[in-house]
Formats: structure tokens, sequence, C-alpha cells
């Protein structure tokens, strides 16, 4: 099961539509797709989905990009992995770390790509590496970015048509028109629904970020994520909300979650793979959370099938991901259940499209990330042709 190749390229999958949030400033679908190949024919697939214009409270975490994944894949990360046990995870997250700080979407890439490798060895669906599954299904969150309110309206309805419970709606830059559609979303959809609002740490200082917490608060808004940056600002906000605060910038791996429950910063945190660098590190910091009795969601940047299928197999097995996840429900051309719903892709690279049950994602419980990967697609949405 040694491991003898290690290789990376990038790739693009066409958008339904224009989906932005606050600060970002490339665009949505690039992906880094990472390949694992062991001696005895068994193949593993990551990705990674860097973002350059990211990087955590005052650039505290470094942004990536494309290149800067496939450059410390293959230079740096490969020549240190390549010979181990693909089983030895553990190890290989340690090796990572000693060879390179930081660069955690290409950590997160390769940690993919070893449990989906590892897991085909074995017989046995990621989750079950992870402990097994701890709910029936993980429910989705659909993310409403950052477009015209009247679209923001059209696509936030037909989302919760589509059987969806909650939304995640991107703020930041308008307070008031913030305020507005959160009230406007609560009027039509009803309180049945789930409304968080993210704003991306773009309330500012903490006096100015506590009263438009409370405008949306008054408006309906169940939970408010990251409206400020700065864990003394968050902690600030946070002691005077009536709902529960989200961090997700200020919180990327567990020294950050360390930071955020000493200070009181947050009442729940986001856990993306990437930003903790992989499996290994997600874990640490959502069972940190478990045990501090802090909620916690799986988030990220709009992965396609593979990064996807990843973060549901970790929302299944660790108990304190309560919260819906901002994730993509991944479906090839045409066969995607729903028309918005987790739809941010016209088509994708796995081969059958995810099931769901509720608006939700079911098990997938194929061995290793158990989608089938159509690698003739996945070359033809390569970028560096």
């Amino acid at each position: 099961m040694k491991i003898v190749a290690i290789t990376a390229f990038p790739f693009s999958l066409p958008t339904r539509r224009d989906f932005r949030w606050a600060g970002m400033l490339g665009d949505l679908g690039n992906f880094v797709a990472v390949k694992i190949e062991t001696e005895a024919g068994v193949v593993g697939w990551g990705e990674a989905t860097p973002l350059p214009d990211w990087g955590g409270d005052f650039s505290r975490h470094s942004g990536e990009t494309l290149k800067t994944v496939i450059e410390m894949v293959e230079t740096v990360f490969a020549p240190a992995l390549i010979g181990l046990n693909v089983q030895n995870v553990t190890l290989a997250a340690q090796i990572m770390d000693r060879v390179a700080v930081g660069n955690v979407y290409a950590k997160c890439a390769l940690s993919i790509a070893l449990y989906d490798a590892w897991g085909k060895t074995v017989g046995l669906p990621i989750y079950r590496l992870l402990g097994g599954a701890v709910r029936e299904t993980v429910p989705v969150a659909h993310m409403v970015g950052l477009m015209p309110y009247e679209e923001a309206v059209k696509e936030a309805e037909m989302a919760i048509e589509d059987g969806v419970h909650a939304l995640q709606i991107k703020g930041g830059v308008d307070a008031e028109r913030d305020v507005a559609l959160i009230a406007d979303l609560r009027r039509r959809l009803g309180d049945g629904v789930m409304l968080r609002l993210d704003a991306n740490q773009g309330y500012g200082h903490a006096k100015n970020a506590r009263s438009i917490v409370q405008k949306l608060v008054d408006a309906g808004v169940t939970y408010v994520e990251q409206p400020s940056e700065g864990l003394r600002y968050m902690a600030e906000v946070t002691q005077h909300a009536a709902v529960s605060v989200v961090a997700d910038e200020s919180c990327w791996d567990i020294a950050d979650a360390f930071d955020v429950v000493r200070e009181r910063a947050a009442d729940c945190l986001s856990i993306y793979l990437a930003k903790a660098g992989g499996f290994s590190g997600a874990c640490k910091v959502a069972d940190f959370a478990e045990a501090n009795l802090m909620p916690c969601d799986v988030n990220g940047s709009i992965e396609s099938c593979i990064g996807t299928a990843a973060n549901v197999h970790f929302a299944l097995a660790r108990p304190s991901v309560t919260l819906p996840a901002v994730i993509t429900i991944s479906a090839p051309s045409g066969t995607h259940p729903y028309r918005v719903a987790g739809h941010y892709y016209d088509d994708d690279v796995l081969a059958e499209p995810m099931i769901t049950r509720d608006g939700g994602i079911c098990p997938l419980d194929a061995p290793g990330l158990g989608i089938t990967i159509d690698e003739a697609k996945l070359q033809s949405f390569r970028i560096d042709r």
C-alpha cells in the first residue's frame, strides 16, 4: 500500500449563476484535483478550492492559489510522502506539517486523497474510518450570495421550495440591505426556516456591529456569522447578541478554537476541512467544540464533488456538527435533484448524483469518498491545457 505517485492539476466547473460574498475577488468554480496512486493500483482523489483573498482575522492565515497548491503538492509534499503506507494518515499529516508551515489547502487536498485511498484499501467509506455515522443525513443550508435584492429573494424562496430548511444569506456590504432582506425573507418563509446572515467580517467595529446585529435580531435572523474581525470585537458582539454568533474567519484550526473559547468570542464554530488542513485537524476542532458544548457546521468554498463528499463524511461522523452545512449537492449535468438548493454547478465530475432526503445529503456508502469519479470528464474540465 505504498504511495508511488502524487500529481495535481487545476480544473473548473460551469456555474449555474454568479455567486459572490463580501471580499471575494475571484470566480467560483476553480479547483485543484490531487491524485494519489499506490503500488497496488489503488487511487485516491483529493481537492483544494483555494482563495488568494481569504485568510482569517488580520491576515493571520494566508491565502492560496491554484498555482501555489499545485507547486506545494508536487514539489514539497509529494517527495516527502512517496513511499509512505497510504493508510498512515496521521503520520502523513505530521510529515506535511514538518516539511511546510501553513499551506493548509494543499494539505487538505492530500488528506482527502489519503483517506479516499485508505478507505478503498479496506473497503470502508471514510465516515466509518472516522468512527461511524452519528446522524442519518447531512442537512444542507443553501447559500444566497451577494446579488440584486429581488434575485436574492427569488433564490431563497426557490431553495426552500426545493426542500431545504436553512439558508445562509451573504451580507456585510450594505447593512440596511441585510436587515431588510432578512425581514422580508422571514415574512415570506415563516418561522420554520433557519436564516443565517454571514457578514464575512463586514460590520467593522464592535459598536457598529452590535447595533446591526440587534436590528437583524429584530428582523428575525436565527444566527449571525462573523459580524466583525478579531476576537476582541467578536467577543463584545457575542456578549450582547440575543442570537448565537458563529465564528468562521476567526477559527481555522485547533489553536484558533482554543482562542475563541478563551475569549468567549462566539457561540458556534464553522469548520472547513481546508482551514484545518484536512481531516485530522478538522476532527480536533470539532471534538474540542463538542467538549465545550459549541455547535458546529461544515462550511467551505463551494467545492466540487470531491471536496463535497469529504465534507459529507466528516459531518456524518462528528457529533458537534449539528448546524446545517453550507455545501454543494453534487450531480452530473441534467441529474440534479433540485432547481436551486445546493445547486451551484451545472455539471460535476462524479458519475452519479448524490442522493438527498428532506433537504439533506444521504451517506455515501461505497469505499473511500463513496463516489465514482468520471476521469474522462475530469480531464475535459482541466484548465492547464
